[in-house]
């Protein structure tokens, strides 16, 4: 393994989110490490997923990567929650949720369990510049755990890609959203999506040479259509904006404060 590989470090950017809902129902989404950089050596760390995956649970978990030496294993620990986990943090009227891990990752030091883990950061968001020369067309990349679907022995999440279906910049139905043309189930929720171009990507004037990641957005919804035989998939993904969930979270983290 290349861990300083641009692609291998995203897939530690997911955990596998499980969870016991009041009816007694098992559903599972994706949820990925966020860190507001507040200075060079200071941060926020935060867990981001779907408010839908965890509005009607009562408990569950979510699993991280140990590490040992600076890099990861194939073992994982278990982190457990209640529903107590929803009050207070879920981003405006976005279909998000932000969980600060800090009181977390201070429990793991005092026990001394070394995790391993990469964050998603505000750096990595598009400025409204970058995303208005963005293309109709792009192709993207997103990471997470369709239909539950995990590499349990090395504890691997699953690449996902496909192109834009309605361009990022063009809000979809007046919403913070846009559309994608991309294998997008349940458990799929909460997904980081990112636009990961090595060696060339195209611009408004050709061809650049380089690589660019870009964190654009959240997947929050499949897209389906009826038919007389039930519900088919369309092969489309609704995206939550990541700059409209910056807004929010900036908005969060200044409740946290406020409060502390």
């Amino acid at each position: 393994m290349e861990i300083n590989d641009i692609g291998t470090q995203l897939l530690y950017t997911t955990v596998p989110i499980y969870a016991q809902n009041s009816d007694k129902s098992l559903s599972t989404g994706t949820g990925f490490l966020f860190s507001v950089r507040e200075s060079e050596t200071e941060s926020i760390p935060l867990l981001i997923t779907n408010y839908h995956v965890l509005k009607d649970s009562v408990a569950g978990f979510v699993e991280l990567h140990i590490g040992e030496k600076g890099l990861p294993t194939d073992k994982s620990i278990r982190v457990q929650f209640d529903k107590s986990i929803i009050n207070g943090n879920k981003l405006g009227d976005l279909d998000l949720i932000a969980i600060p891990l800090a009181g977390t990752f201070n429990d793991f030091h005092n026990r001394k369990i070394e995790t391993f883990f990469r964050t998603v950061d505000q750096s990595m968001i598009p400025s409204k510049e970058q995303m208005d020369k963005f293309s109709a067309i792009e192709n993207i990349t997103f990471i997470g755990y369709p239909s539950g679907l995990y590499d349990e022995k090395n504890k691997m999440s699953i690449i996902r890609q496909g192109i834009t279906a309605t361009p990022i910049w063009n809000n979809f139905k007046g919403e913070d959203v846009f559309l994608i043309d991309a294998g997008v189930f349940p458990g799929s929720s909460g997904s980081p999506v990112f636009i990961f171009n090595q060696g060339t990507y195209p611009t408004k004037d050709g061809i650049a040479l380089g690589n660019r990641l870009l964190f654009v957005g959240v997947i929050s919804q499949t897209m389906l259509r009826d038919n007389a035989t039930g519900r088919d998939y369309l092969n489309l993904g609704k995206v939550i904006n990541s700059r409209a969930m910056y807004r929010e979270l900036n908005r969060f983290i200044q409740r946290l404060k406020s409060n502390a």
